[in-house]
């Protein structure tokens, strides 16, 4: 019987393991707003000293986009199961990844996830 109950735990937090990995399936719409939303949240980060009012303008049309884009992704991940911890990981590890590919100091294998066109179509430009 105390062999019961020291197996039987550990067969039930084994049997959720697919349950957990499944609950994080994020749909590709929330991906492409994930991944867009945060390319232009780095884009739009720091504006140069120098920059122009009209390129200011240009540039706030990107980081609203950019914003709109990560709020409406936000509650997709969260209600997938990620938790907010979990979340903030994979964000990290996101913006690494894009700012590789913005800033231009990535490898051949750091290609975007979607062009910037792509991403532009998302927020109306």
């Amino acid at each position: 019987m105390l062999r019961f109950l020291v197996i039987a735990p550990t067969f039930a937090a084994l049997a959720l393991l697919p349950i957990v990995a499944m609950a994080q399936e994020v749909p590709a719409e929330a991906q492409m707003d994930m991944w867009c939303g945060t390319a232009f949240e780095l884009m739009t980060r720091d504006a140069p000293a120098d920059a122009t009012p009209e390129k200011l303008a240009s540039a706030k049309v990107y980081a609203d986009g950019g914003a709109l884009l990560l709020q409406r992704a936000i509650p997709i991940y969260l209600e997938a199961g990620y938790t907010d911890e979990g979340l903030a990981d994979y964000r990290s590890d996101l913006e690494d990844s894009i700012g590789r590919v913005v800033n231009g100091t990535g490898r051949a294998s750091d290609d975007a996830a979607y062009s910037f066109q792509d991403c532009s179509a998302l927020i109306g430009q």
